[in-house]
């Protein structure tokens, strides 16, 4: 390994919002600028549903109301992390309205509760609460007018139970707030029994048409608590409210249609498309599946595709697809990004977590060159990169820090000293992101870079701009988690908002 190798920084990639304004942070670009598809002739309002306990729902929408005046910053040494939520009203920094009627407001009863709270097995727990939301969310679903989005306010009294929570280990509990759906439902930290929870829900939430987003009391209550395994969750942070604002309000935009912001490319560039391949366990757990989730860089748009069952790498057991699968799933998301732009893309980038093998390598190739691809990027992205970079000092390298290693290598910083926040806003040592190109038609690695850096940002789960992972193995990954829940013979909703 040359560890000789030219360092560089990249700078911050910038964001569009409204009217072509251009900003590195997405909640100060929101401000400013509005969403990038916010028409002043035709203002948007979104229609929410909300299925929870009578306490949950009422609270939820008490905060609802609470929200449209805007929620003041936290106070901090760093304003630029911690700004105030401007509204969520058709002033403020979605430009829109954001409205629940009471007609799609529907309460589980006290008694329900009580009785899957009640239920010793844990997977029938969690099948009775998916079931008790499902009736619920269908009920709504098939009005004649349902709402654009439904967010799910789980009681505390069925998060701690499908969290499987409720028995904590010598009377040892941490108490703290959870910020977002994507914080709560998504870390590695949640318990099995909580993941078939949302997956399941989820997976039934793809037949009703009508995106869901669930939702703890502690984002919108400030008095609730969940119990916690000190253990387990000790190290969770703790959102303000204006940043937990944030979070939700962008979901539920996103969600219901809208599309917050975008990438930016260049006139001189080619039309890129990124599609990201992960692997996902089925429910039987003895049968690997793939998903993909293609993002369209100039809408913002998720595409997803299911992919065959995969194969286990003798020498390493790492899944992959056989040459027909890779070649399928290519053909498959090709042609749907024809659908939508009326032409192939001049350029196509696959991002994988792990090596491409032969056999994919086949079946990718000869899809690309049916298609008349003439430029290609194939890069594997491991979770973990074998090499770290040290700073002076006691804060670590910028974000946007990269060394070229070799021909085929490049590390990057996705995570770091943000100059805009003017700190790090981590807790942890960060761990670079170690891109290997297999495939790699694009000349420079300083726009494989920089892409790379602004998929990071492309997460409408979240409002803070420093992502870890670009959304295409983040989306394929959290996609797989409610897939293996939909039956073979389900056809998945394609659009992305169903399954963040």
């Amino acid at each position: 390994m040359n560890l000789t190798s030219r360092l560089s920084h990249f700078a911050e990639p910038l964001l569009e919002f409204g009217s072509g304004g251009r900003h590195v942070d997405v909640r100060f670009g929101l401000a400013e600028y509005g969403p990038v598809d916010f028409n002043p002739e035709d203002p948007r309002t979104v229609r929410i549903g909300i299925v929870g306990s009578r306490e949950s729902a009422g609270k939820f929408q008490e905060w609802l109301s609470f929200c449209e005046n805007g929620i003041s910053a936290k106070k901090s040494r760093q304003p630029n992390l911690f700004p105030m939520f401007g509204g969520s009203s058709s002033f403020g920094p979605f430009r829109c309205n954001f409205e629940a009627d009471q007609a799609d407001v529907r309460s589980i009863s006290s008694n329900a509760i009580s009785k899957i709270c009640m239920i010793e097995d844990d997977a029938a727990a969690v099948d009775a609460a998916v079931q008790a939301y499902a009736e619920e969310l269908q009920s709504i679903a098939e009005r004649d007018r349902p709402p654009h989005v439904v967010v799910c306010a789980l009681p505390v009294e069925i998060i701690e139970r499908v969290s499987n929570m409720r028995r904590a280990a010598d009377g040892e509990d941490d108490v703290e707030p959870e910020p977002s759906e994507e914080e709560d439902l998504g870390s590695s930290a949640r318990s099995k029994e909580m993941k078939n929870f949302r997956g399941s829900l989820k997976a039934f939430s793809l037949r009703l048409r009508v995106p869901i987003q669930i939702v703890w009391p502690t984002t919108y209550d400030n008095s609730a608590v969940v119990k916690r395994r000190l253990a387990q969750h000790s190290t969770r942070r703790v959102q303000d409210e204006a940043t937990r604002a944030w979070n939700l309000f962008c979901a539920l935009y996103y969600k219901a249609g809208g599309t917050p912001w975008r990438m930016i490319r260049e006139k001189r560039d080619f039309s890129s498309t990124y599609m990201g391949v992960s692997f996902y366990e089925g429910v039987d757990r003895r049968s690997l599946k793939t998903s993909s989730a293609q993002l369209f860089d100039e809408r913002g748009e998720g595409l997803i595709l299911r992919g065959g069952t995969a194969k286990e790498d003798k020498s390493n057991r790492q899944p992959y697809l056989s040459s027909e699968d890779a070649h399928d799933l290519t053909v498959s998301s090709l042609k749907s990004y024809k659908r939508e732009h009326g032409n192939y893309p001049a350029r196509l980038v696959v991002h994988k977590t792990s090596r491409f093998h032969p056999e994919e390598l086949e079946g990718f190739n000869k899809a690309i060159e049916a298609a008349e691809i003439d430029y290609v990027d194939l890069l594997w992205l491991p979770n973990r990169s074998p090499v770290k970079l040290f700073r002076d000092g006691v804060y670590p390298p910028l974000r946007g820090t990269a060394m070229r290693v070799d021909d085929a290598r490049s590390i990057l910083y996705t995570r770091g000293s943000v100059d805009f926040f003017r700190t790090y806003p981590g807790m942890y040592v960060p761990n670079p992101v170690m891109l290997h190109a297999q495939r790699k038609d694009t000349s420079s690695w300083d726009q494989t870079i920089r892409e790379t850096l602004a998929l990071t940002k492309m997460n409408w789960n979240g409002t803070q701009f420093d992502g870890a992972s670009p959304i295409t193995l983040k989306a394929a990954k959290q996609v797989g988690e409610i897939l293996k829940y939909v039956e073979d013979d389900q056809r998945p909703d394609p659009r992305y908002r169903f399954y963040m």
